[in-house]
């Protein structure tokens, strides 16, 4: 079993469709990104994993405050490309397996935040799909 990218959209545009967002600089930006991944077998269903997309110039106009920052769940673009982003989760995706969807996921969420990430240790009560 392998993830499969379903989709990806921004929250941060009026119109979530990221193949027709452009930043108002594409070589200077970031952006939320919210990718449907999911199971290429049965359950088939879709979670979110969310990135932040910048360039390395935004990187700069925007220095930590404390001097570090970790950067989880970023994916760093030299500029703007839809096509170069999609592909970007695509690939991890495809490289992504497991014996389940929650492996899958976990690996996952090592660069992404995956929605669940820590409901289930803390809510006994979490049923996500794949249960």
């Amino acid at each position: 079993m392998h993830a499969e990218l379903r989709g990806i959209y921004t929250p941060d545009a009026p119109d979530p469709d990221l193949t027709n967002f452009r930043p108002e600089d594409g070589e200077c930006f970031s952006v939320t990104v919210g990718a449907f991944i999911g199971p290429n077998e049965p359950p088939l269903g879709e979670e979110l994993f969310t990135f932040r997309v910048c360039t390395a110039a935004w990187l700069a106009e925007h220095p930590p405050p404390k001097g570090f920052e970790f950067l989880k769940g970023t994916i760093l673009m030299s500029r703007w490309d839809y096509a170069t982003l999609y592909r970007a989760i695509e690939d991890l995706c495809r490289h992504t397996s497991g014996a389940d969807w929650l492996e899958i996921a976990a690996q996952l969420s090592r660069y992404g935040a995956w929605e669940h990430e820590d409901m289930s240790r803390y809510d006994e009560s979490f049923t996500p799909f794949w249960r």
